[in-house]
Formats: structure tokens, C-alpha cells, sequence
């Protein structure tokens, strides 16, 4: 199966962000790389795989090369976007509540992330999820803490929440393992990568500096909260992603590639060919004729869309297969296995990772 650009196990993209801020301080990419068998070149290569210790050599490199300055980790952070997380970020907007779209982005992440182990706990009343680095060497923990904590914090779960769930931040409190003067950097950098978002999701956290541990901790009836009112910059961003991977998968034309976007935008109700033919000011017989003229047809591009988005559900974020079936418009588990297994094949039980 083709492996999604949002999976950043490959770390190509985080070598890349991070040779891109050195040499904006002044660094050289023969620096930047040294020691670990990568070539510039390279950089460009967006299926390439990368190792853990390859990207801590570029880590390491660029902190000895510029310094383990406050706010380096931020710079690296806000040259990510939601686009590199897309498929989950477009799970959590679709999760029925926010315990829901947790437990996914925890899922993932607990298997994505390289560097920061993640520990989630509960009691009756209170979540606390913690970010340890303690395995990290001493000379990248503070780089790569405040890198990644921006990257999950800031890149995806702020911008995932919209204004209902944004109005019980307050509740919250994130207590950082990081001085104060670089809080206020990390701070002031989320508050630029969200400027976008229209509810300011950054200034509603308390933030505390020169903690022990780094850790979030919130309500647990926060998690009881509907996942109803996603941002629409968020969605439109979750969305552009997941129509991008469908464009890499198929050579159809200009006319399938509106069809799937606007599928995209209602993917759990599906739109009939009339909808969509008259969003596109064309009558039905226009658009399956136009459709046929480019080697497809309106049903296959529907079976398109939702089949690549639940092999990739199933298989990269490790959704179930009733969690799935919810994200597209399934009334059960049964009605989408017998969907999938026409589109595909094989039941859904086949791709799960």
C-alpha cells in the first residue's frame, strides 16, 4: 500500500524543515548533514525513509551549529502545517466528540512520534497526558521537546478544535519542562501559526514555565465535548490533503478532480450526480458525459473516494472498522464492510494495520 506524505515516520520532512531554519541562521547544508549519509539532494526526495539517528544527527548539528537557542525548536514547528498530517487531521474533525479525536491523535502519534514518549492518565474528574524526553540525549532534549510539543500541540490539536471546544481551554493547563523565556516564545510562534483560526485557541491556555515534567491536563468531562464546529480553514486545509493523495492515485481529469473536492466536503452524505451537476451549473446527462469523456464515472469516483480513505484509515491510523464506517456516512459496521469488500476485494479486516 502506498504510504501517505502526512506519515512522518519517514522524517524527511522534519531533516528538511530543520536544514531550511539553519541556513537561514547562517549554516551550510554540508554542516547541517554532516555524519549522516544524507545528500542534499535528498531533501527533495519526499518518499525517501529516514532514520531516527539520521534526524537526530541534523538535530544535533543544527543546535551546535546556530545554538540552543529559545524559540529554535518554534522555528522548525511553524514550518509544519496540518497538510503534513492531513488524513488525521480530517479523523479527528470527523470523531463524534473529543475524547473521540484524542484517542486517535494519540494513537497515531504514540506510533508516528520519534522522540517524545507520551503517557496518558486518568482519574474521576481529571486527563493528564504527559510528554516525556528523558531518553533523549541532554544536548537536543530542550530543541526537540519544544520542536515536537508545537508540532502536536500547536500544528494539530489547537487547530482541530472548534469555538465550543476552544471556550473550555481555560479549564486546561500545560506545564512545560522549559524556561520562561522560551514559553513565551512557543507562545508568541503558536499564536502566529494559528492567526488563521478566528477563535485564538493559544491565548485561552494557561501556560506554565520551568516544570519537571511537560504535561496537559484538563477536565475529563472536556472529552465528553462534540467534535461539531471544526474551524473552516482547518477543514479546508484536512481536506486539500486527502484530495491530493486521491489525485496521486488516479490520471482522471479536470472535471473528476471538482467532483472529488466537493465529495470531499461531504464525505459521511454524500451528494447525488444532480447536487453536484448543479453546484457545477452543468444539467446530469453534461456532467456524465463529460465524466465519460475522461474515463470515469460519478458512482466510481464516490467508491474512489471513500475506498482510499478507509484503506488509509484502517491501515495508517489504525481505526476500527465501526470508527471508520462513522467517518464516511455508515449507519454500521456491517453495511461498510460489504462496500468496501466490492470496492477492494477483501473485507476491511484485510488492510487494518
Amino acid at each position: 500500500m502506498e504510504r501517505p506524505s502526512w506519515d512522518f515516520r519517514r522524517g524527511i520532512i522534519g531533516v528538511r524543515h530543520m536544514v531550511r531554519v539553519g541556513i537561514e541562521h547562517g549554516a551550510t547544508e554540508r554542516r547541517l548533514l554532516a555524519s549522516t549519509g544524507l545528500r542534499p539532494a535528498d531533501l527533495d526526495a519526499d518518499d525517501l525513509e529516514v532514520e531516527a539517528i539520521q534526524e537526530l544527527t541534523v538535530a544535533r548539528n543544527l543546535v551546535q551549529t546556530v545554538g540552543d537557542r529559545p524559540g529554535l525548536g518554534t522555528e522548525v514547528a511553524r514550518r509544519f502545517s496540518l497538510t503534513n498530517f492531513g488524513l488525521l487531521g480530517f479523523a479527528m474533525l470527523s470523531s463524534l466528540t473529543a475524547g473521540e479525536a484524542l484517542r486517535v491523535a494519540l494513537q497515531t502519534l504514540r506510533i508516528g512520534n520519534r522522540f517524545i514518549e507520551i503517557e496518558v492518565g486518568l482519574t474521576p474528574t481529571t486527563g493528564r497526558i504527559e510528554f516525556r524526553t528523558d531518553s533523549l540525549p541532554a544536548d537536543v532534549r530542550a530543541f526537540l521537546l519544544e520542536r515536537d510539543l508545537v508540532i502536536i500541540f500547536g500544528v494539530l490539536v489547537l487547530r482541530c478544535l472548534g469555538p465550543g471546544l476552544a471556550d473550555r481551554l481555560g479549564d486546561t493547563r500545560l506545564e512545560l519542562a522549559l524556561p520562561g523565556s522560551t514559553v513565551a516564545t512557543v507562545t508568541e510562534g503558536m499564536a502566529r501559526m494559528l492567526a488563521d483560526v478566528a477563535h485564538n485557541p493559544v491565548q485561552r491556555v494557561p501556560i506554565v514555565a520551568d516544570r519537571p515534567t511537560t504535561a496537559l491536563t484538563f477536565p475529563l468531562d472536556l472529552l465528553a465535548e462534540p467534535m461539531s464546529m471544526p474551524d473552516p480553514a482547518t477543514a479546508a486545509l484536512c481536506e486539500q490533503h486527502c484530495l491530493e493523495l486521491l489525485q496521486r492515485r488516479s490520471e482522471h481529469g479536470r472535471l473528476a478532480t471538482r467532483i472529488r473536492a466537493l465529495l470531499l466536503q461531504r464525505i459521511d452524505a454524500p451528494p447525488t450526480a444532480e447536487e453536484i451537476a448543479r453546484s457545477l451549473n452543468m444539467d446530469r446527462r453534461t456532467l456524465h458525459r463529460r465524466l465519460a469523456d475522461e474515463g470515469t464515472t460519478f458512482r466510481a469516483l464516490g467508491e474512489e473516494v471513500r475506498s482510499a480513505l478507509a484503506i488509509d484509515m484502517l491501515g495508517v491510523l489504525g481505526l476500527t472498522v465501526q470508527e471508520t464506517a462513522v467517518r464516511l456516512g455508515y449507519s454500521g459496521a456491517a453495511a461498510f464492510s460489504r462496500s468496501f469488500t466490492r470496492w477492494t476485494g477483501s473485507p476491511p479486516s484485510t488492510y487494518r494495520r
